[in-house]
């Protein structure tokens, strides 16, 4: 229709009304390229918002999950230390006594590497890491991905020195817990731990292989954090609240070794 009307008053030679048609043209595409960009913007705004949410989320079931980890991994820690020591002579109270049963029951259990899935593998793997559109927070969330391949790797090569390693539980008498119907190790026969070759050094090779696997989960849950705190700076996500619950065993009390 406009551009019959143009036509037309050309023919005629009406100037003034092949501008005006000319203008009406030019104010239209203009205004519905604003439109069309205004609507891919607001489309695209909305799927960062759902990626930022879902991070929130999944992040902080990744946070709480590696705090858990942590506190595992130091019980069994302390514990190996209190067997070392006992098999040195010491005698050890009944809080260590408990942490040296947990640890020579836990102790040859790995924990698998925990590979960031859902909303950052989503991003990662399908190249719309760009969908995000604050700089930091995309590199922190790069950084974090990175990290936990890495660690996945470092994790299982702890596991396969595990496998290998001489195993130490059957020095543990088990009985069967009634409240949760698990076997649990009730007392350590130390006498033949004593009479053992080599096992000290064994103890020792597994804290060390465990507070490697605590340094990978430190590493992760460090990355974790950084993503989370960024994402409260941005306002999606409120201020942490309450720790999880996550260890019911002899977990340490301030100053305590």
């Amino acid at each position: 229709m406009i551009l019959t009307r143009l036509s037309r008053a050309i023919r005629e030679q009406n100037w003034f009304a092949v501008v005006l048609e000319f203008f009406i043209v030019v104010i239209g595409v203009a205004v519905g390229f604003q439109l069309t960009q205004h609507y891919d913007q607001a489309r695209l705004d909305a799927r960062e918002s759902e990626y930022l949410e879902g991070i929130a989320t999944d992040y902080t079931i990744y946070q709480n999950i590696m705090l858990c980890r942590m506190d595992v991994e130091t019980e069994i820690r302390r514990g190996l230390v209190h067997l070392i020591e006992a098999i040195d002579g010491a005698e050890l109270t009944p809080r260590q006594n408990e942490r040296a049963l947990f640890a020579i029951t836990m102790s040859q259990v790995s924990q698998p590497g925990l590979p960031l899935e859902g909303n950052t593998s989503a991003l990662v793997a399908g190249d719309l890491v760009e969908t995000i559109s604050d700089d930091e927070l995309r590199g922190l969330i790069l950084a974090a991905q990175s990290i936990s391949t890495s660690t996945v790797t470092s994790m299982d090569q702890i596991h396969d020195f595990l496998l290998v390693m001489p195993r130490i539980d059957g020095f543990t008498q088990r009985t069967l817990d009634p409240e949760n119907g698990y076997f649990v190790a009730t007392s350590v026969d130390l006498e033949a731990l004593r009479s053992t070759q080599d096992i000290r050094n064994t103890l020792i090779n597994l804290h060390n292989l465990h507070r490697a696997s605590q340094t990978n989960d430190e590493r992760q849950a460090g990355a974790i954090t950084n993503v989370l705190t960024r994402l409260e700076e941005l306002g999606v996500r409120d201020a942490p609240g309450t720790p999880p619950t996550c260890w019911s065993g002899p977990l340490p009390t301030a100053g305590e070794d």
